[in-house]
């Protein structure tokens, strides 16, 4: 059987799942599919408020979906490849499909059985080196959320690349809006034990001086810039009446905006 009926196969039994695995001569293949454009009436806004404001950052970066897209994924993927950094083959690229294969584990689902804070905080810390470093590279992610990296307990990998915010915002926004989504997303294991309320700060801070090491002034400027343009409204949601309202992800990028502003000298603590 080819890669393009092996995967046509796959989907068939699971028409909806985007993507899917499978064995195929002994190894592991994943299949993504196709899908229609994702954007809706909310992107529009967001390019609105995006212009309106003059906040490249804020520009929507969502998937045109169709063939194109699929095959702009792969070339990333290979381009990240050649540069060292671990993503999955692509096997083999179709109008319909595509074929990779397994980078590893998810580090969301990884992080999440981690038991032992020291061990999470380590894996976490070699996360955003491995983002430091592609972004060192010259590459931002464009959606660098815990569920699209890998980690093998050695190395830590890419997935999900089919938005590329470089291509609608210069590069070194894209990257300081890599770093915000990121540390967004890591606030997930600074919650207190048995709390959905209640967050550390101590994770973030120490993330963001992992990232630091090795940061261009030209990110940490962009990063600044958007914090602090964020910052009314942080303050808002901030208030112990609406912070128990808003939802989760919400929650987390409030509680991370805030620890930026001490992290970027918003208050009292420099670069």
């Amino acid at each position: 059987m080819d890669y393009h009926d092996f995967g046509v196969c796959l989907l068939s039994a699971h028409p909806q799942s985007r993507t899917i695995s499978g064995e195929h001569d002994g190894r592991t293949l994943w299949i993504k599919q196709t899908v229609p454009p994702k954007a809706r009436i909310w992107h529009t806004l967001q390019k609105l408020v995006a212009a309106s404001f003059g906040r490249p950052i804020l520009r929507a970066t969502v998937s045109e979906g169709g063939s194109h897209n699929l095959k702009m994924e792969a070339d990333r993927l290979m381009q990240f490849k050649r540069l060292g950094f671990h993503v999955p083959d692509v096997v083999a690229v179709y109008d319909d499909l595509m074929v990779m294969t397994d980078a590893g584990p998810q580090l969301r689902a990884h992080l999440d059985k981690t038991t032992d804070s020291e061990t999470r905080i380590a894996d976490l810390k070699a996360a955003i080196n491995a983002l430091a470093a592609l972004h060192k590279a010259g590459l931002a992610h464009g959606r660098p959320y815990m569920r699209d990296m890998t980690w093998d307990g050695t190395k830590i990998g890419f997935l999900d690349l089919e938005e590329n915010p470089a291509l609608v915002m210069p590069l070194a926004t894209a990257q300081a809006r890599d770093l915000w989504v990121f540390l967004s997303a890591a606030s997930r294991y600074a919650r207190l034990p048995g709390s959905k309320m209640h967050y550390e700060d101590a994770l973030i801070l120490e993330l963001f001086d992992e990232y630091k090491k090795s940061a261009d002034p030209k990110v940490l400027e962009e990063l600044k810039e958007f914090v602090l343009f964020m910052r009314p409204l942080r303050r808002l949601l901030d208030r112990k009446l609406l912070w128990k309202k808003i939802g989760t992800d919400a929650r987390q990028s409030v509680f991370v905006n805030r620890c930026l502003e001490a992290c970027l000298g918003c208050h009292e603590r420099p670069f």
